[in-house]
């Protein structure tokens, strides 16, 4: 049996004066790959410092027997080199000697720092963030001959499936563990799904036929108050009734009608399902394209300084298709997606053309108006759409009147996404949009890619959200633009 490394008793955290889940007993041992999902600002690394002894207020809480390696989601960049330093595993994932490191790369870097001091624990917070595929699976073949207890945070689903053997769930105040990969994960939740809906279904079955019931009794109590005194004598009551006084048998009926209400009042409540209806969005008539391929290029070369990303391409991006453009760390993904962004001469775009591009828009989120509010500013689409799609990027009701000004950024974050696609446009551009985004959020940026009737074209790393969502995927390698 593997032994426990940690165990977690009578956990309650909260960041700021933000309660963010409790827990009365978890434990994680030896051997188990643990990846921790939850929605954005739930306590996913908060968690993790915690284990990693980051919050010493919270250290009676934790029992640890292994010692851990943390690698935090951002942290300081450190390229002192010394003997500890694996060098073959830093040239397999192709770090440069420089002092100029990507995003990518200085991730890869730290990882490599990380792993080069092996110890029985190992704590990752979102560490695929800026790497590309080629990285990410070097990173996921090292951790599987990995020994020790790894517990990790990611929104990678890919990676999650090919490492994790549990997963922590935080939602709704708590946490839920779950046995086996993603792919199990998400079966199980399927299965608590189809459940909660059977559960709920029955339980409005009986509501409505003990209220029918009670229903009945109050209309036959109401009868026998209004029947004059001749429609009384009439009345045959029967044997057991008929040493009663009618007053008695009045009495008797409102009885059995308050038992009822009594039994609908100590019913065990089922919460309804969460379900979402289909999104669709329409295209504006205003910016309808009829060019088969609003936007290619023809023996295209792109340069930054002195360095050729691409020499001599030619691609034709269709119309209404998902594109998406993959590649390793540094081959010019984001620089092709900006030439397109800045309509380069060198490419022929449809003059139709009306580009929306994601960003972060937290910053510039200066309005008193509601979210909902702000979004219908901003689009031709219906209140009922737009709503709807509030509700897939997991906003409640009361929620989706909150002034965006007060926003937290992971809100701000889905409110721009949802921005992206009510805006009028026929072309939309994503720069590795899953970065820094959590699952739930993934999905529904999944479901609105779908629901779009315009061409999309994305980088991504993210080797799930590029087989649920592309069309054409065309990868960049050794300057030449390769359709697979």
């Amino acid at each position: 049996m593997n032994e426990q490394s940690i165990k977690i008793k009578n956990l309650d955290l909260s960041f700021g004066n933000k309660d963010l889940f409790k827990v009365d007993e978890l434990s994680a041992y030896t051997n188990d790959r643990i990846a921790i999902v939850g929605d954005n600002g739930k306590g996913k690394s908060t968690l993790l410092k915690v284990i990693a002894g980051e919050h010493p207020e919270y250290e009676a809480c934790i029992e640890r027997h292994t010692d851990f390696n943390y690698l935090p989601q951002i942290g300081e960049l450190d390229q002192s080199v010394d003997n500890t330093l694996d060098f073959e595993l830093l040239s397999r994932m192709n770090v440069p000697d420089n002092e100029q490191l990507s995003g990518g790369e200085e991730t890869k870097f730290r990882l490599v720092k990380i792993l080069s001091d092996y110890r029985l624990g190992l704590l990752l917070d979102e560490p695929t963030t800026h790497i590309d595929t080629e990285g990410i699976k070097l990173l996921i073949k090292e951790l599987e001959y990995y020994y020790g207890t790894l517990i990790f945070v990611s929104h990678d689903r890919h990676f999650i499936n090919s490492l994790a053997t549990k997963i922590w769930e935080i939602d709704d105040g708590s946490i839920r563990e779950y046995h086996g990969s993603y792919d199990d994960y998400e079966s199980q939740k399927q299965i608590e799904q189809l459940e909660q809906e059977r559960q709920y279904e029955q339980y409005m079955n009986e509501k409505k036929r003990l209220e029918a019931a009670e229903e009945k009794q109050l209309r036959k109590a109401e009868k026998m108050n209004h029947v004059d005194k001749r429609s009384r004598d009439d009345i045959r009551p029967s044997r057991l009734e008929g040493t009663k006084s009618k007053e008695t048998v009045q009495k008797q009926v409102y009885k059995k009608a308050k038992h009822i209400e009594k039994r609908i009042s100590q019913m065990e409540e089922v919460k309804q399902p969460k379900t979402e209806r289909e999104l669709i969005f329409p295209i504006s008539k205003l910016v309808e394209l009829h060019n088969n391929f609003p936007v290619m290029a023809q023996d295209f070369t792109l340069k930054r300084g002195d360095k050729v990303l691409l020499d001599s391409v030619s691609f034709q991006f269709p119309l209404s298709k998902k594109i998406a453009v993959t590649g390793g760390n540094g081959t010019g993904k984001s620089s092709l997606l900006q030439e397109i962004i800045e309509q380069n001469r060198a490419f022929t775009i449809s003059p139709k053309v009306r580009i929306e591009v994601y960003e972060q828009m937290s910053y510039k989120m200066n309005s008193n108006d509601s979210i909902v509010r702000y979004l219908m500013r901003h689009t031709d689409f219906t209140e009922p759409l737009v709503r709807s799609m509030l509700v897939k990027l997991g906003f409640s009701n009361d929620e989706v009147m909150k002034p965006v000004n007060v926003l937290s950024g992971g809100e701000a974050t889905r409110v721009s996404l949802a921005l992206l696609f009510v805006k009028r446009s026929n072309v939309i551009i994503l720069d590795e949009p899953t970065n820094f985004i959590d699952l739930k959020t993934i999905q529904a940026l999944e479901a609105f890619i779908g629901a779009y009737q315009g061409t999309v074209i994305f980088t991504s790393h993210d080797k799930y959200f590029v087989e649920r969502t592309a069309d054409e995927i065309y990868e960049i390698i050794n300057q030449t633009l390769i359709k697979h």
